[in-house]
């Protein structure tokens, strides 16, 4: 049984790790509630976005290049993985990486190459096996990446596949749906998807005239709706970030104060027992003296 110094000092020790977990956890609900707004702007105009370009496909003659599948002319397949690049928010990094390597498995046959945005998702990939599939790290923190270098990223990836240096590009990031729920999620981004854009208001809808033709405003926005795309799971994938660390602080805090009170309750008992022992050894040489 620990003494009672050893009690003291191991709630002193567990009362500062919950003074930092709830430091934490108040710093992760600060930035949640900021990138939450952020993220939810950017859902409405990505949303308009779809909608519009829903119109622009629905009054094309012929299928667009972007729609077309590339499989055998460019048999490569781009990932890019979206991970934390830090620890200490649950399963939050493991859960998206999982999939990815689910996704990665299936492809066995394939050319696979990965663009890593995160830290954590570069330390696993570099440590295992599959290093050679890293193609690109972006060491920038992921809070940190703006608008303008994701612009930057997404007109590279366009570039390369005009250029045909890869048939498929896939994204993998975790979906924030509330502050305790989120979810591992991958999209295709390239080649779009023929059903991404049936527009159902084509049915109820009068008919729109483009100026100029629908095409050429197509070959304007798609870039732009790729962005507004990579842009979106980058903020979904960091409001996640914030709200699984928020969850897990608050556990740690919870589990922290569970064991200073069994410690305290310890160190009562410890010390009763010793005052117990005193008073016994006290009456017992009194008794030996009579």
């Amino acid at each position: 049984m620990l003494s009672t110094r050893e009690i003291k000092q191991r709630i002193r020790s567990i009362t500062s790790i919950k003074q930092i977990t709830r430091a934490m956890e108040m710093v992760a609900a600060s930035r949640l509630k900021k990138v939450e707004s952020r993220v939810l702007a950017s859902r409405t105009y990505t949303e308009k976005m779809h909608s519009v370009l829903s119109h622009l496909v629905s009054s094309l003659e012929s299928t667009h290049p972007w729609f077309a599948e590339k499989e055998q002319e460019a048999p490569v397949i781009k990932i890019i993985l979206i991970t934390a690049d830090k620890g200490l928010c649950g399963a939050y990094n493991n859960n998206i990486i999982q999939k990815a390597m689910k996704f990665i498995r299936e492809k066995a046959g394939k050319e696979i190459k990965l663009t890593l945005i995160g830290k954590k998702g570069y330390l696993y990939f570099t440590k295992g096996r599959y290093a050679s599939l890293i193609e690109k790290y972006i060491p920038e923190n992921v809070e940190k990446l703006g608008y303008a270098h994701v612009q930057a990223l997404a007109g590279q990836l366009i570039k390369g596949y005009e250029r045909n240096e890869f048939g498929e590009l896939h994204i993998f990031f975790t979906k924030f749906h509330t502050v305790m729920q989120s979810f591992p999620t991958s999209m295709r981004l390239l080649p779009i998807e023929k059903g991404a854009f049936e527009s159902k208001e084509k049915k109820t809808g009068g008919e729109y005239i483009f100026e100029p033709s629908a095409e050429q405003i197509i070959n304007h926005l798609f870039p732009k709706f790729i962005e507004t795309r990579l842009y979106q799971c980058i903020l979904e994938s960091l409001t996640s970030e914030y709200a699984a660390r928020r969850v897990a602080m608050i556990a740690a805090t919870d589990n922290a104060g569970e064991m200073i009170e069994e410690l305290t309750s310890s160190y009562n008992k410890a010390r009763q027992a010793a005052i117990t022992k005193e008073l016994l050894e006290v009456v017992s040489g009194a008794e030996a003296l009579v």
